[in-house]
């Protein structure tokens, strides 16, 4: 392929790509079959440099695929990882160039570099209802409530958790590492159990078993049984704590835990479990707070008991309920 045959691509209502960078992306494709991960590594970089790198890797790739058809160009070979099994993992790119957002989560994903048998399917659950997920390997997820996770039928050691809260509980495979994405951050992990809550922007990390490593291609942080983590997105922040080993993934036993927690982050756990809708007035929401509750199944038990707990008022408007602060009177 020859930068000719894509330069009659490269113009459009945005302007004409320069030759240079239809060039270097024909570099980039031509490559693929045989690059090492650091040339991944360095792929992706390239693509997130500039929009246009994107584009112009796009138009080469379009191009490729209609040479393809007309048998001009011989097949390019199907990469396999080395157990042959599933596509290598490095062919799923996870970052800002060349790529689609998913729902407002920075989910990533740049469809020419997947491999060829990749199969991503979503499961989503309504808030109030909780799903299981078996994989063919032994890992099971736990799904809760108001969550989406995007899986791939020919790759078991790679998820995306979009938004909502999974437990893992990962099959041990000393040559496949299991990896966790959830916007532009990852936790990889080799056998083990842990807990992960998007929200927003935040990442919420607690493990029960094992270890798993946060952003392995980048800060590397360890995380063992009783650690916990908070990263977020917008402003890269990452805060380290600790938790009870025995209560990570409690809500699967209707057992929550806090500590120092804003009353949004517990009432958003609420909903996950039961599809509430609950409005915290004033500044109730930033209120911290530290504690356990016991849930039973039944949020007309247990709202008013935890709006006890906190010592403010509630009431309900219908499928609402309502907390504010106890007026001076009241108190």
């Amino acid at each position: 392929m020859s930068s000719d045959a894509t330069n009659s691509n490269a113009t459009g209502a945005k302007g004409a790509i320069p030759a240079n960078v239809i060039d270097r992306a024909i570099t980039w494709h031509l490559r693929q079959a045989d690059m090492s991960d650091d040339d991944w590594i360095m792929f992706v970089a390239w693509l997130e440099a500039d929009p246009i790198h994107a584009a112009a890797y796009d138009r080469v790739a379009i191009s490729d695929r209609a040479i393809s058809r007309t048998d001009a160009l011989p097949a390019r070979p199907d990469r396999r990882a080395a157990n042959d099994d599933h596509p290598a993992f490095r062919r799923w790119v996870w970052g800002a160039g060349g790529a689609a957002v998913a729902a407002g989560i920075a989910l990533m994903i740049v469809p020419s570099l997947m491999s060829p048998r990749a199969a991503p399917y979503e499961i989503s659950t309504a808030p109030g209802q909780r799903q299981q997920i078996a994989l063919a390997d032994g890992t099971r997820i736990d799904l809760s409530g108001g969550s989406r996770l995007t899986l791939d039928r020919n790759n078991l050691r790679v998820a995306a958790l979009d938004v909502g809260e999974a437990t893992f509980t990962v099959h041990h495979d000393a040559g496949t590492q299991f990896t966790v994405r959830s916007g532009r951050l990852s936790v990889q992990d080799v056998g083990t159990v842990f807990n992960v809550v998007r929200s927003g922007p935040r990442l919420d990390v607690q493990v029960a078993e094992g270890s798993v490593v946060f952003q392995p291609d980048g800060e590397r942080i360890v995380l063992k049984p009783g650690n916990a983590l908070i990263a977020r997105e917008d402003d890269r922040k990452v805060t380290m704590g600790t938790v009870d080993a025995d209560m990570v993934g409690g809500w699967r036993k209707g057992r929550l835990a806090f500590s120092g927690e804003p009353l949004s982050q517990v009432f958003e756990a609420l909903n996950r479990l039961y599809g509430t809708n609950v409005t915290l007035t004033g500044d109730l929401s930033a209120q911290p707070f530290t504690g356990m509750i016991e849930t039973t199944g039944r949020a007309a038990r247990d709202i008013p008991h935890l709006a006890d707990l906190i010592g403010v008022e509630w009431r309900r408007n219908g499928e609402t309920w309502i907390l504010s602060r106890r007026s001076a009177a009241a108190r």
